[in-house]
């Protein structure tokens, strides 16, 4: 058993660096011996865990939505009300915004590097809009929106990507804080519940 739990160490420890990696310097300009270098993981034992950078960038996707789940399941038991919840999600950007103008979103950039030549990988990634939205669509229903759920949903994650892209365009951090606190007021707005 010690020893499976240390495979799985190992395993997790070189899925967080590459997931540094893709953030900070992209998919494709991060080498499988950047990956191995970032987690402390010999070159060549690399394999051992992972035979292709797919494989990586898969098990880095799992780690991300497993995350983004566990702080989905969190926010639903700490904040009473759905829109508390929405707006905390739009706080998101807010309080990520040094990473965010230094990099951009982590899921929008690597969406959008993948989604040019590589729509398979994209694909993968995806999945990661695809847990805010449908958690998302969820809120809005219970706010008492749920005839244009799926429509308030998609503009509310167009604008908070929006904000990370232009923030990061602009490497303007007062963007991001502007701009969530206008999203927090067109949340209020819509309230129903």
């Amino acid at each position: 058993m010690v020893a499976r739990e240390k495979t799985e160490h190992i395993r997790q420890q070189i899925v967080k660096a590459a997931d540094k990696l893709f953030y900070q310097n992209g998919y494709n300009l991060s080498s499988f011996s950047d990956i191995a270098s970032a987690s402390n993981v010999p070159r060549g034992n690399l394999n051992y865990y992972f035979k292709t950078k797919n494989e990586v960038l898969s098990a880095v996707i799992h780690y991300r939505i497993d995350e983004m789940q566990q702080m989905l399941n969190r926010w639903d038991e700490e904040y009473k009300t759905p829109l508390q919840r929405l707006q905390r999600y739009a706080q998101i950007v807010s309080n990520e915004k040094n990473e965010v103008t230094q990099y951009g979103c982590p899921m929008g950039t690597l969406n959008a590097e993948l989604g040019k030549v590589q729509p398979i990988l994209q694909k993968i990634t995806k999945q990661q809009f695809v847990v805010f939205e449908q958690w998302m669509k969820t809120q809005f229903q219970a706010m008492g929106c749920s005839k244009n759920a799926v429509e308030l949903t998609m503009h509310l994650m167009v604008r908070t990507q929006g904000v990370a892209a232009m923030a990061y365009i602009h490497q303007d951090a007062r963007l991001i804080n502007r701009e969530v606190k206008s999203i927090t007021r067109w949340l209020v707005s819509l309230d129903q519940s």
